[in-house]
């Protein structure tokens, strides 16, 4: 769309982004266009300005779409968890059964100008977006919305946000791990998590936490270390917990590829699992039900979360659109295997004599 074309108000603030970014307002509307005759300097330089004032593009391309595309967006910050892997499969699966194409987008999604840099994308292709990277103080959601873009988040949610969620309930999931290496004695129980700032982080060290202190643990006798969801971050938040004075006997990870570190960690420490330490995860990986790892896991539906999640999109592109905004929280189940076993130091009766565990 070219400046002539623009609504009066919108020429305004079309160009607020050009005294902001020092251009003339016909460079500006070419940048956030992405077209090729504007320098990738001043590009970001734009994008970021848009992004400073809160620049909305104008809803009018959208709308006079003649067409839908058929195809949908789906988010992830990267490729390296297995879960996720496995929620792409079903997503895809789910959306091709409803005859729409899917495209992978690798971001982070976590800044104004993500979204800026694909806005061609975005505005002008897709009928919708599942983002699997929200964060909790991204503005990325709430433009979203504002663009009236069909939009449902996966696995993890942002408070006050109006929009479908698909996730597990992670304080429950966070205590159900907490009660199970309580019941096997442990009383040291340390907590490697991802970014602070996401809601499944926030969340099951939260309902860990809660429940502990039930149980007459202060909640800053309980170590807790917020990293990334990576085998690296697990690896070296391990070895923090493992080397200090007092040694957790257990440790509760954010993810199962955390738990990989957490292990990788407790054999370069020569601590033996679960003799020595018991090593719980979330998310029930394809790997961690293998004789190599038989990891102790919270398990989440991914295929029940990925289906649901197309489901969502579908009715909102679809219509009628809903009038109210869906959260779906599906069942958790705790997978007891060979990473998690009775704390040789536990006080005589500790142990439960009951367990909610299932065991594959």
């Amino acid at each position: 769309m070219h400046d002539d074309d623009e609504s009066a108000p919108q020429k305004k603030k079309l160009k607020d982004v050009a005294d902001r970014a020092g251009v003339a307002v016909s460079t500006v509307s070419r940048a956030l266009s992405g077209h090729p005759a504007i320098s990738a300097a001043t590009r970001d330089a734009v994008q970021e300005a848009a992004a400073q004032l809160g620049y909305r593009l104008p809803m009018q391309g959208r709308k006079l779409r003649k067409a839908a595309t058929k195809v949908i967006g789906v988010v992830v910050e990267a490729l390296h968890n297995p879960f996720i892997t496995s929620l792409i499969a079903h997503l895809h699966d789910a959306f091709d059964e409803a005859g729409y194409h899917m495209i992978l987008i690798i971001d982070s999604m976590s800044e104004s100008n993500c979204l800026q840099k694909l806005r061609p994308l975005v505005d002008g292709y897709l009928d919708g977006l599942v983002l699997a990277t929200a964060t909790l103080d991204s503005p990325i959601v709430t433009e979203l919305k504002r663009r009236a873009i069909p939009l449902v988040l996966v696995i993890r949610s942002v408070d006050n946000a109006n929009v479908d969620t698909v996730e597990i309930d992670n304080v429950h999931a966070g205590a159900e791990a907490a009660r199970h290496l309580f019941e096997l004695g442990h009383r040291r129980i340390g907590l490697v998590m991802g970014q602070r700032n996401t809601s499944t982080s926030r969340d099951r060290s939260e309902g860990a936490l809660i429940w502990l202190e039930s149980q007459g643990i202060r909640r800053q006798d309980i170590p807790l270390i917020f990293g990334m969801y990576t085998m690296e971050s697990g690896y070296s938040s391990a070895m923090t917990l493992l080397s200090g004075p007092q040694p957790v006997s257990a440790i509760i990870a954010g993810n199962d590829t955390m738990a990989l570190g957490v292990l990788e960690a407790a054999k370069r420490k020569g601590i033996a699992v679960p003799q020595q330490l018991s090593v719980l995860g979330f998310d029930d990986m394809p790997l961690a039900g293998t004789h190599v790892m038989s990891l102790t896991t919270i398990r989440q539906p991914v295929e029940t979360m990925a289906r649901t999640a197309a489901r969502r999109l579908l009715d909102r592109i679809n219509g009628p659109i809903p009038t109210t905004v869906s959260r779906d929280v599906l069942p958790i189940h705790l997978i007891q295997r060979e990473t998690t076993a009775a704390c040789l130091s536990a006080p005589v009766g500790s142990q439960s004599q009951r367990t909610h565990s299932q065991t594959r």
